[in-house]
């Protein structure tokens, strides 16, 4: 050892010192950066845009912070002493239809009004008796519906005060069923979450919870309507509410009532009670988790026990969770909890706490819980002094609620700079053209007004940022910064080179998007907890960690029994001398717990047929091929990719399902052209669990503002060739999809416009490529064409472009709506989605086919369950299944891992918006798979390689086709020959293999 150590003693010490020096250099960063001491403030310059005036996202209504505090400026205060109810019912006007009256909701006799379809809406009218800001709230019951969040917007006096008003957030009640559930290895399991129904009362508030109070808004003297319209599920209202701003005391005020109603300290009392048993969770996704530090309680050296709350589920705003406890004397006491919080490196994250429903002071408004690599104590209190709560004896509530609020003003601030960043670019390129000439000089600074001032500031906002986060507890060598600083020296060098700004457009576009994630990473406020601790200020309060040879002792006993613990068998493991079904699933270990669970509850107890359940890595397809070759392969496998499938068919691996009776029958739960790519020689070998699908998204703001209404919203690549220009003339552009260097990608992306065309990959059975026909030709043309001749970008990220409004039209798939239904609440009211452009055909009907391969389920031949192998993919595929386990996916991980079933009917009852649904389905009308052939990845590499030889290399389409098609066919040949599928005698073998008749 000590040889070793001499020997790379220099090494160690060049570590060691590159090391010291990184951190010395991430330490001083901050407050003593001078990166911004020459820079002049500029106070006396316009610093606008010259796009500003014109520029469409002025159409868009202003974030609550800009209302509120353009409203302040104009002379507005809070108002005090006013408090109106308006019964429900007691409307001015509602919708013509979507709305009922409801009676003995939440034991009281009503009448109630309820919005029940989307888009319906009541009117209020309320007299106001003097200016100033009120807040506003709403008692209401939420109904039956598909699970999620209450959504409603309200508009003043016919429009929306500002955006965040279009998406206001009513979170349901949910409680956890009976006890966790433990496998036969002794594992802990959740216990279902279920709704429970009942009246609440929330104030208007951030629905991302980026503003830390109510929302203000102002109302003038005299009368106002007041509007509630429905966003998404159904909900009973029994009241409006409208008040003077509520004025919370601190705690200095709450300290000096203590005294004076005679308020003691209590004294003896220690108790804390586990955070894992929440009484009530305003989310499904609210769950116990594990939680290894050996003083966690309860803890279990050999298996899974679920002795933690929350974690990265607990992220969101209006996530709240609530908990009771119990003291035995009337008196003061302190509150604390022991809480792990490493998901933000360096950051903090916050929580509002409420005792019985009320903020005890305005300190517990935003309760901080600082970052560290371990599990900590929390005092409510400062540094100094822990806080004094007066609690009555007897059982109290305590509820936490993600709270982002302090930082809401620096996202603020980073969210106006890629504003500003996006309109630069489009004011450069306006001046240079997108391909300028980098050796000639633009004269930017002639040509667009305060061009350096514009930078100087937009760099200046984000230091006035990076010093926010800073003071609200940043560590100083968080991760969490970098993007900021990065953004920050990029617009100073560009102020100190403005020459070089035309070739750097692209880094400054990646700066944008790098903000828009980081802003959406910082949202994201996780923690853990493990206990409520209530005690007498005279009790001590307990260590945050066990002693440090525990803690060793557990990590050395994790990782000797790594070795021999099974990490892929999930919930009850039968023994081998069973009859027991083994199933493998090629997805993440939530995922497969949900699976299992739905296995155990349900399959088994109907079919009496046991079954293993196996994880396998997702995506890992060759575990599958090797387990195959091995004679170990499963019975059943899920999760396996819809490549894979013909492959195991033609070496004999699969069962072929239309050998079962009942197969044409469990078929029909899909859409005809998603079983093409599972058919192989006379069988069908796979069923699909899931698939993708591409849609039409589209800015409605923008495109009104650029005059293409709803009604002439492109619906074929001729019409979208048609608005391109204009877009282009605005600087904006359309998207479509490329991903650079994935072949896989660009099959899925080419192969709409071939389907729409009429052509087909093969022809003669996949022995040849038919890529080189004239329908196959057509569709090169257009596909490289949006590229080549339009000058659509060749990669960008969507997502950002479209919130930012560079792009407000273009072709994305599924997670494309997942994100911006969840992440983009400014746009709430203001996108639309609709099926793809297509192809018109001669009878005057467009031709909108595209696919989407997603998963599929399969049964390996050399199962000796056949019968129960079937049985269970029919009930795996089972509409109600499908739904039960999108309900549960969903209420694990969020709304982010909604289930995109490839059973119809499932799709349908998952908690989609009526108006997203129906594009969907008319989408799937059209829904159209490629065949997949032996040989096959040939033809996807080498259409990329035709895009990138026609589009990067200007080379003529046909040429670039013709060379492509023949490559394919050497392919084709050379894999038909390999398993002689063109030998009769090999065929006659193969299909003995196969079992066919």
């Amino acid at each position: 050892m000590l040889r070793l150590l001499r020997k790379y003693a220099v090494s160690i010490a060049m570590i060691a010192l590159l090391t010291a020096g990184f951190l010395l250099w991430n330490a001083s960063r901050g407050y003593d950066d001078q990166a911004m001491a020459d820079i002049p403030i500029y106070d006396d310059i316009d610093l606008g845009s010259t796009l500003a005036g014109t520029d469409v996202r002025s159409l868009l209504e202003p974030s609550y912070l800009k209302y509120y505090a353009r409203m302040a400026e104009e002379g507005a205060v809070d108002t005090e002493g006013v408090e109106i109810v308006l019964p429900a019912v007691e409307y001015a006007a509602i919708s013509d239809t979507g709305t009922r009256l409801e009676r003995d909701l939440g034991g009281e006799a009503g009448p109630f009004l309820a919005l029940i379809d989307e888009d319906s809406w009541v009117e209020y009218k309320v007299d106001i008796p003097r200016d100033g800001f009120y807040q506003m709230g709403m008692t209401y019951y939420a109904l039956s519906g598909k699970r999620s969040s209450v959504v409603r917007n309200v508009q003043i006096d016919g429009a929306f005060p500002f955006y965040q008003a279009k998406k206001l957030e009513f979170p349901r009640m949910w409680q956890e069923v009976g006890e966790p559930w433990y496998d036969n290895q002794g594992n802990e399991f959740n216990p279902r979450r279920e709704e429970v129904f009942g009246w609440q009362y929330r104030d208007f508030r951030d629905g991302e919870a980026k503003v830390s109070e109510p929302f203000r808004f102002y109302l003038s003297k005299g009368e106002h309507t007041i509007r509630i319209q429905a966003v998404r599920e159904p909900a009973a209202i029994k009241s409006l509410h409208i008040f003077s701003p509520r004025v919370i005391p601190t705690y200095e005020d709450v300290l000096a009532r203590y005294e004076e109603m005679g308020a003691k300290p209590t004294s003896g009392f220690y108790q804390h009670f586990q955070m894992e048993d929440a009484i009530l969770r305003s989310d499904p996704t609210l769950k116990r988790i594990e939680e290894r530090e050996p003083a966690t309680e309860p803890f279990n050296w050999d298996a899974i026990v679920l002795n933690a709350f929350g974690g990265l589920n607990w992220k969101r705003g209006t996530q709240w969770a609530e908990w009771e406890f119990e003291v035995p004397a009337t008196g003061l006491y302190n509150l604390g909890v022991r809480f792990g919080q490493w998901y933000l490196d360096g950051a903090p994250v916050q929580r509002m706490v409420t005792i019985d429903g009320e903020l005890p002071f305005r300190e517990m408004n935003e309760v901080v819980f600082p970052y560290k690599q371990a599990l900590q104590i929390k005092r409510f209190g400062t540094e100094e002094e822990d806080y004094l709560f007066y609690l009555e004896a007897g059982k109290h509530r305590l509820r936490m609620e993600v709270q982002i609020g302090t930082l809401g003003e620096v996202f603020e601030m980073v969210t106006d700079v890629t504003t500003e960043m996006s309109l630069l670019s489009r004011e450069v390129l306006k001046v240079t053209g997108t391909n300028p000439d980098p050796n000639r000089d633009w004269k930017l600074e002639q040509n667009i007004p305060n061009l350096v001032p514009r930078l100087h500031t937009m760099a200046r906002a984000l230091d006035d940022g990076i010093k926010k986060l800073y003071e609200f507890g940043l560590e100083k060598n968080s991760a969490q910064v970098s993007p900021l600083y990065e953004a920050r020296d990029r617009l100073l060098d560009m102020a100190e080179n403005v020459e070089t700004i035309p070739a750097r457009l692209q880094a400054l576009n990646d700066q944008q998007a790098a903000l828009g994630n980081w802003i959406n990473s910082m949202v994201n406020q996780a923690l853990l907890l493990d206990y409520l601790i209530v005690k007498s200020p005279d009790m001590d309060w307990p260590p945050a960690q066990a002693p440090l040879i525990a803690r060793v002792g557990t990590m050395f006993y994790d990782f000797f029994r790594s070795f021999t613990r099974d990490y892929n068998g999930v919930g009850n493991v039968y023994d081998d001398d069973e009859q027991v079904l083994e199933v493998w699933v090629a997805r993440g270990r939530d995922w497969v717990e949900i699976i299992k669970q739905l296995i155990d509850e349900d399959f088994t107890p109907t079919t009496n047929i046991k079954v293993n359940v196996n994880t396998v890595p997702a995506g890992e397809m060759q575990v599958l091929l090797l387990a195959q070759t091995a004679n170990i392969a499963p019975d059943v496998a899920l999760g396996v990719e819809g490549e894979y499938p013909i492959d195991f068919a033609i070496r004999g691996g699969l069962v072929n399902l239309n050998e079962f009776p009942d197969y044409e029958e469990v078929a029909q739960r899909f859409r005809p052209g998603a079983l093409i790519p599972y058919k192989y020689n006379g069988g069908d070998y796979a069923l699909p669990e899931n698939q993708n699908f591409y849609m039409l998204f589209y800015r409605i703001d923008i495109m009104e503002e650029l005059g293409i209404t709803e009604d002439k919203i492109p619906e074929t690549w001729d019409e979208v060739m048609e608005i391109i220009p204009i877009l282009h003339q605005n600087g904006m552009d359309f998207y479509y999809p490329h991903a650079p260097n994935n072949t896989q990608a660009a099959i899925n992306e080419f192969a709409p416009f071939l389907f729409q065309y009429g052509g087909e990959f093969y022809r003669d059975g996949g022995r040849y490529s038919a890529l080189d026909s004239q329908e196959a030709f057509e569709a090169f043309k257009t596909w490289t064409g949006l590229f080549t001749n339009y000058k659509i970008a060749k990669q960008a990220d969507f997502y950002n472009r479209f919130r930012t409004g560079e792009m407000p039209i273009g072709v994305a798939d599924y997670s494309t709506y997942v994100l911006l239904s969840t992440a983009a609440p400014e746009l709430t009211g203001w996108w639309k989605m609709l099926p793809m452009p297509g192809v018109r055909k001669e009878d005057g009907r467009i031709d909108r086919s595209t696919g989407g391969m997603a998963q599929t389920a399969v049964i390996f031949k050399d199962t000796k369950m056949k019968e129960e192998a079937w049985q269970f993919l029919k009930w795996w595929t089972s509409a109600d299944v499908q739904e039960r386990f999108g309900t549960e996916l969903e209420s694990l991980l969020g709304v982010e891992a909604r289930w995109n079933t490839a059973n119809v009917e499932a799709l349908k009852r998952l908690p989609w918006q009526q108006s997203d649904i129906d594009a969907i389905l008319e989408q799937w009308e059209w829904f159209r798979e490629r065949e997949v052939v032996l040989g096959g990845y040939y033809t996807t590499r080498h259409i990329a390689n035709i895009w990138n030889e026609i589009v990067l290399n200007g080379k003529l389409p046909r040429e670039a086709i013709e060379e492509g098609v023949k490559e394919i066919n050497k392919e084709l040949r050379k894999k038909r020959e390999e398993f002689g599928l063109d030998d009769p005698k090999m065929q006659a073998s193969s299909r003995e293999r196969m079992g066919a008749s």
